[in-house]
């Protein structure tokens, strides 16, 4: 059971099963977080080591995170949304693909391994804070909206030093920063390729984009998307902003399918079995019969699917295959006997193939 402190309260963030634990009285997550990891999840593959800067209570980690198995590097410098982070982690069971630090970014060269990570995402403080600056009275808030602990440049430098070869930095910040953004990441061998505007209604100026750069390689190539509206002329959000908030009945089945992985049995037509590996079991067993399926099933056709398992974690199921695939004619029978597969068929298969 998660304890809850004074002034916290649990919210449901995009998805019934995402829950996060947020301040009454300091920042709750926003839009902007919800952009950036929308924008970033769809590039992140399951093999994959993600560091999310500037993490705050790890909304934006723990939402990428709910639609891959890549491994998550959060570091955040407060402790009461440090602590907010590990507790709301721990409510979704996601403890052990999601690692919260509590330090500066500034810090991070000395315990993230450089050169390691694909996909570097950052929600930074947006503001300057020049000296005379007035700044929020409230310390939690001044140190999340402007740049008292550390600048653009030097987060940009430390996601550099992160990311691999050809690895991606997304980033959420105000337009108009956006040419210092592009400075400091030629500065630091990031080019920058796509750059997504956000404006609150069409027709308006842009007040927020993402920009994805991508590390030592060309500088040309940048792609300036149209801009996205966030809301209707009555206020509510358009329904791509909807989708992006809030889980729909297709995505949720969606998701609950993506996160099945099956390893399966077919029984061909000239009686022998084929171990195979999918996620999507109609689908494959229909790509085996057209013949797309696999190579040894193309020309025993038809084949029928007479078992299977299902895992959580894809490297189980691919682990089972492998495990089926490298055993005796003799051994696969008495497998499938033993798990009541007692088709008349196999039995008779059986036969003619010893």
């Amino acid at each position: 059971m998660v304890e809850l402190k004074d002034n916290e309260r649990i919210d449901y963030m995009y998805s019934d099963n995402l829950q996060i634990i947020q301040d009454k009285t300091a920042f709750s997550f926003s839009m902007d977080t919800l952009l950036l990891a929308y924008w970033a999840k769809g590039l992140i593959r399951d093999k994959d080591k993600v560091a999310d800067l500037c993490a705050g209570n790890c909304a934006a980690t723990i939402y990428m995170a709910y639609f891959n198995r890549a491994h998550y590097d959060a570091i955040e410098i407060q402790d009461e949304i440090y602590s907010q982070a590990v507790r709301s982690i721990e409510l979704n069971d996601m403890e052990n693909r999601i690692s919260v630090y509590k330090d500066n970014v500034l810090n991070v060269p000395k315990f993230l391994r450089k050169d390691s990570y694909d996909v570097v995402t950052v929600n930074p403080p947006y503001f300057k804070a020049p000296k005379g600056h007035e700044v929020n009275p409230d310390r939690k808030k001044a140190i999340a909206r402007h740049e008292l602990l550390i600048n653009l440049e030097q987060i940009i430098e430390v996601a550099s030093g992160l990311l691999k070869m050809k690895g991606k930095m997304f980033m959420v910040h105000r337009p108009e920063r956006l040419g210092e953004i592009a400075y400091y990441c030629i500065k630091h061998d990031l080019s920058i390729k796509m750059v997504q505007p956000f404006v609150p209604h069409r027709g308006e100026d842009a007040n927020l984009v993402i920009v994805e750069a991508v590390k030592h390689t060309g500088t040309d190539g940048t792609v300036l998307k149209d801009a996205v509206e966030v809301h209707e002329a009555n206020g509510d959000f358009t329904p791509l902003v909807q989708r992006i908030s809030r889980e729909t009945e297709e995505d949720k089945a969606k998701h609950e399918a993506q996160g099945k992985y099956y390893f399966y049995v077919l029984l061909c037509n000239d009686g022998s079995f084929y171990g195979g590996f999918t996620n999507d079991l109609e689908h494959r067993l229909k790509m085996h019969n057209s013949g797309n399926g696999a190579k040894y099933t193309k020309t025993r056709r038809p084949v029928r699917m007479i078992y299977h398992e299902q895992f959580d974690d894809k490297r189980l199921a691919l682990k089972r295959e492998y495990w089926f695939k490298h055993h005796s004619r003799a051994w696969k029978e008495k497998f499938l006997h033993e798990h009541n597969i007692k088709s008349k068929c196999i039995i008779f298969y059986g036969k003619l193939n010893k």
